[in-house]
């Protein structure tokens, strides 16, 4: 038998690991905007771990036993608002890395198109009357 750890645990443990989460999403933003590629995977790596242990915490709560006390007790209230602040903030800060990495994409595809134009003015032969062929 499974013994369960008590809901209070089980929301610190869900608080600690979204304010991790969050730190990692910062790290991750800094090491885009500095390119710091390698960084980047690891930190997604480590976002992707953080998330599934989340997930899991929020199963355990919804099969807890005891979960009626998350609205019954005002502390375990209190607690849970938190988190979900702290979630929202998390979502929104999501948000703003996805629009910065598609802003980074964005421009090194420009970059990627401006080099290729640059590279075929490069390539132009002439005949031997001076014109382009």
């Amino acid at each position: 038998m499974t013994v369960l750890a008590p809901v209070n645990d089980i929301l610190q443990d869900m608080a600690d690991s979204l304010e991790n989460l969050a730190l990692l999403q910062q790290r991750e933003l800094n090491a885009i905007v500095e390119r710091q590629h390698a960084d980047v995977n690891a930190l997604t790596d480590a976002k992707e771990k953080a998330l599934v242990h989340i997930s899991e915490l929020d199963q355990q709560l919804a099969q807890h036993p005891d979960n009626d006390q998350l609205k019954d007790d005002p502390d375990l209230a209190e607690a849970v608002a938190t988190i979900e602040a702290t979630l929202s903030d998390i979502q929104h800060q999501s948000q703003v890395n996805e629009r910065v990495v598609q802003s980074t994409l964005n421009s090194i595809d420009q970059l990627k198109q401006t080099i290729l134009q640059s590279a075929r003015k490069d390539t132009l032969t002439y005949n031997s009357k001076g014109k382009i062929r």
